[in-house]
């Protein structure tokens, strides 16, 4: 849903999922999104498969960035996303664990929260190859709270951490 320009703030949006059928999932979480007022969905990446991390013993992830303009305070963002995480049965029942949806803050505007719910830059992300990798892809010149941009940031090697070109639709 387009926005005023002047009442917006820019934030990038992880999403994930490894449960049913992820694409259709992560189509959904989108649309969601953009269905709700006071969020944009201004660019999304493409979609990556990537290997599980932290919980390993689970099936792989499909991935990918969403840039939105909003409207909304940070801790209301974070109540709509977890609406539709909900809305697309996302059940909270171990770390790290298998997952019909996922979808985190990674940055919002140049502002930071740091709460037992809501951290703001997202405290991992410069950690995981599935969230700069696709980070970079549609904001490369983005520049990441350690001072690195984006594109630097993702040709970084990550051990372990597998990152593949999904060779499905895009949406």
């Amino acid at each position: 849903m387009p926005l005023d320009e002047g009442n917006c703030e820019l934030a990038y949006l992880g999403l994930g999922s490894n449960l049913g059928n992820r694409e259709e999932n992560l189509k959904q979480a989108v649309a969601l999104l953009d269905a709700i007022v006071g969020i944009e969905v201004e660019r999304l990446s493409s979609w990556y498969e990537t290997a599980p991390v932290g919980k390993i013993d689970q099936g792989w992830f499909l991935n990918g960035v969403a840039r939105i303009k909003t409207t909304m305070p940070a801790r209301e963002l974070l109540r709509a996303v977890m609406a539709v995480e909900q809305r697309l049965g996302r059940v909270r029942r171990e770390r790290w664990g298998p997952r019909t949806i996922d979808i985190d803050i990674l940055l919002y505007d140049d502002i930071k929260v740091t709460e037992p719910d809501l951290e703001i830059p997202h405290p991992r992300m410069l950690e995981r190859a599935f969230v700069l990798i696709p980070l970079a892809e549609i904001a490369p010149d983005l520049l990441l709270p350690d001072g690195r941009r984006a594109a630097e940031a993702a040709r970084e090697g990550f051990p372990g951490q597998e990152v593949l070109p999904y060779k499905g639709t895009r949406c």
